[in-house]
């Protein structure tokens, strides 16, 4: 919700004005065949629409019985605590990764205070820390990876040494980096739940495969402290 698709192009223009996200949730009713759906987003702020002009609605569809939860991504914190006041918010989405560690130092905290799940999307780092890739691949034509400062020579050099760790984890673990990767997210709290995606199912498969790797607390611990004391880059674009 909040974005429409200008007619030239698949850019995106932001449009969470309450008469757009009314229409919005009734074409996305049409275009499921359902008559509610469970957890809707605003994907993205619109800049131009208060926190709580949209939350109002939300409540209103809510009211309605067209939606039974709503969500956020991508949103500040103060944007949260506006809206969250006015109706409350069952999710916010965000990226979250050993290499994207941001939502550690405020928003983990607002969301265990006010009962809000977290929903992590690029758990790999967008293929980083699969170990698929290194400073001297070559993304073929079309790779979104090629235009991501994540994936220049630079940021990866710099960023070897989680490589390295969780080479080192997955070989104690007999697991994957891919394994390692998201049991390490699931174990830092309750709330939160990746999102990995993928096109394959092999990779599919390896993904479900995290559910068998147990960190304990004191593996946890120490897994964060090597990170905390590694100078991470955490750019991405």
């Amino acid at each position: 919700m909040g974005q429409t698709h200008s007619a030239s192009s698949v850019e995106n223009v932001l449009d969470s004005r309450p008469e757009s996200i009314r229409k919005q949730v009734d074409e996305s009713l049409r275009n499921l065949q359902t008559d509610y759906i469970d957890l809707y987003y605003q994907h993205r702020i619109d800049p131009n629409v208060p926190a709580e002009a949209v939350a109002e609605v939300m409540g209103e569809l809510i009211k309605a019985g067209k939606i039974h939860h709503w969500g956020v991504s991508n949103t500040p914190i103060e944007y949260m605590v506006a809206a969250h006041a006015v109706t409350p918010i069952t999710a916010t989405e965000n990226q979250y990764s050993m290499v994207f560690r941001a939502p550690e130092k405020a928003l983990f905290a607002f969301c265990e205070a006010n009962h809000i799940g977290f929903v992590a999307y690029s758990p790999q780092g967008n293929g980083f820390l699969s170990g698929r890739f290194n400073a001297q691949t070559q993304y073929a034509e079309g790779d979104f990876r090629r235009t991501m400062k994540r994936f220049s020579a630079d940021v990866m050099t710099k960023n070897q040494p989680v490589l390295d760790l969780l080479h080192e984890l997955a070989a104690a673990k007999s697991a994957t980096a891919a394994h390692i990767v998201l049991a390490w997210e699931l174990a830092q709290k309750p709330f939160i739940v990746p999102i990995p995606g993928t096109t394959k199912k092999h990779r599919l498969a390896e993904n479900l495969g995290a559910l068998r790797i147990r960190l304990t607390a004191d593996e946890l611990h120490a897994i964060n402290q090597k990170l905390g004391k590694m100078d991470i880059d955490e750019s991405y674009f």
